[in-house]
């Protein structure tokens, strides 16, 4: 679902979120979790379906991300950026 420019992403616990505004097309969250994110046809990050990556691969693509574009939550507390 994205609303007012920001992706937002829920499977169990934890929720995903791209600010879509912020995101440069850098790719390195592809680089640390490749089966969680991916590049839409205009090379902005979304978060793909099926399985992702465990959760410590998807913060490490979060920090990765040079634009702080990517958010993470877990039980609904945000647990990156802090």
């Amino acid at each position: 679902m994205i609303k007012d420019n920001v992706e937002i992403v829920k499977k169990g616990d934890i929720e995903i979120r791209i600010i879509r505004e912020k995101c440069i097309g850098a790719a390195t969250c592809i680089v640390y979790a490749p089966s969680t994110f991916d590049l839409d046809p205009t090379n902005i990050a979304i978060v793909k379906t099926g399985e992702w990556d465990r959760l410590e691969k998807v913060i490490a693509a979060a920090q990765s991300c040079p634009t702080v574009a990517i958010e993470v939550f877990q039980k609904g507390k945000k647990i990156y950026p802090k």
